[in-house]
C-alpha cells in the first residue's frame, strides 16, 4: 500500500508538533512562564538516536526510551535547579522567561561541543543528519509515521485517563489549578511540578528521536522548531493540554501542506518562507483570540 509522500510528511510533522506542544504547556501550566529551552529537549532526544546509530551503529528505536528519559531528567534539573529557585525568590514571570532562555543557549553550547567532539573522535558526521535509512516499513508505510500516530493517540487517553482517573493526575491537576489549597490538603506541589516537568522533558525528547528519524538533525533542530511548537500550544490554549494536542495537528498540517500546495501550483520560490508560516499562525491567533481557539472540555474546569 503506497501513501502519498506528501501526506507521510503531514502525519510525522504532526506528530512530532503535537507531543512537542504538550511537553511546552505542562510547563506553562506548572510556572507560568514561556520554556524557551523546550527546543533543548527536542535537540538532546535527536541527538540520542542520532549517536545511537552512528557510534553504536544500533537502530535508533532500541534506544527510544533513553531519549525520553534524557530529556525528562535534563527538565526536572532546569526546574529544580534554576525555575523553581526563582519562583521561591519571587522572581517575576519576564526574568524567569529570561532565564530559559539563557539556559536553551547553554545546552546549545554543550550539545555543539559535544557533537564537534564526536565529529573528529569517530570520524562521523554530527551535523545535517538524517536518519531515514534506519527506519523500517508496516505495509511500505514508514515506521516514523506508525509510531507518531500511535504515540499521539496513545497519548490523548492515557492523558485523560491519568489526569481525571488516578490520585496521582488528580493531585496534579490541584498542584496546577490552586498551589496554595493543595498544599493545605497536603500535596506535595513541588513534587506535582517536578513530576510535571519530568513528563514535559520526556515528551520532548520522544519527539526529538522521531524528528531524527525523518528530519535532517543539527544542534539548532530544536530550536528552530520552537516557533511550530509555540503556535501549537497557543492556538489550542497555552492552559488546555488536549488542544495542545489538536493545536499541534493543525500546525503541523498547515507546515507541511502550505509549502507542498505552493509547489503544485508553480510557486517554488515561496517554499523557502515555510518557517514563517508558525509565526503567521502565532501572531493570528494572539491578536484575535490569545486564549487560543481549540477548548476541548474534559475536566469539570475545563483546562484540560
Amino acid at each position: 500500500m503506497l501513501i502519498d509522500p506528501a501526506i507521510v510528511n503531514t502525519l510525522v510533522f504532526c506528530g512530532i508538533a503535537s507531543l512537542s506542544s504538550v511537553g511546552l504547556t505542562l510547563t506553562y501550566l506548572t510556572t507560568r512562564v514561556p520554556n524557551f529551552a523546550h527546543g533543548s529537549f527536542i535537540t538532546v532526544g535527536a541527538y540520542v538516536a542520532v549517536y545511537t546509530a552512528q557510534i553504536l551503529k544500533r537502530s535508533p528505536y532500541e534506544v527510544i526510551w533513553a531519549s525520553a528519559l534524557l530529556g525528562g531528567l535534563l527538565a526536572v534539573t532546569q526546574y529544580k535547579l534554576v525555575l523553581s529557585k526563582l519562583r521561591r525568590r519571587q522572581a517575576t514571570p519576564t526574568l524567569q522567561m529570561i532565564a530559559t532562555l539563557t539556559i536553551a543557549f547553554f545546552i546549545f553550547g554543550v550539545m555543539s561541543i559535544f557533537a564537534d567532539y564526536f565529529s573528529r573522535l569517530y570520524r562521523i558526521r554530527t551535523n545535517y543528519i538524517a536518519l531515514r535509512s534506519w527506519d523500517f516499513e508496516v505495509a511500505s508505510i514508514p515506521g516514523v509515521m506508525v509510531l507518531s500516530l500511535t504515540t499521539v493517540s496513545a497519548l490523548t487517553i492515557l492523558l485523560y485517563l491519568f489526569l481525571n482517573k488516578t490520585r496521582l493526575g488528580i493531585a496534579m491537576r490541584a498542584s496546577i489549578e490552586n498551589p496554595a489549597l493543595a498544599e493545605v490538603l497536603g500535596i506535595d506541589v513541588d513534587k506535582m511540578y517536578t513530576l510535571a516537568w519530568f513528563l514535559s522533558g520526556s515528551l520532548g525528547g520522544l519527539a526529538g528521536m522521531m524528528y531524527s528519524m525523518w528530519l535532517p538533525v543539527t544542534t539548532t533542530s530544536g530550536d528552530e522548531f520552537l516557533p511550530t511548537v509555540f503556535a501549537s500550544s497557543i492556538l489550542g490554549g497555552l492552559s488546555n493540554i488536549f488542544g495542545s494536542l489538536a493545536g499541534g495537528l493543525v500546525v503541523g498540517a498547515a507546515n507541511s501542506l502550505i509549502p507542498y500546495a505552493a509547489a503544485q501550483l508553480g510557486f517554488v520560490e515561496l517554499i523557502q518562507f515555510r518557517p514563517v508560516i508558525p509565526l503567521v499562525i502565532m501572531s493570528a491567533i494572539l491578536l484575535t483570540k490569545p486564549q487560543g481557539i481549540i477548548s476541548l472540555r474534559l475536566g469539570p474546569r475545563g483546562r484540560y
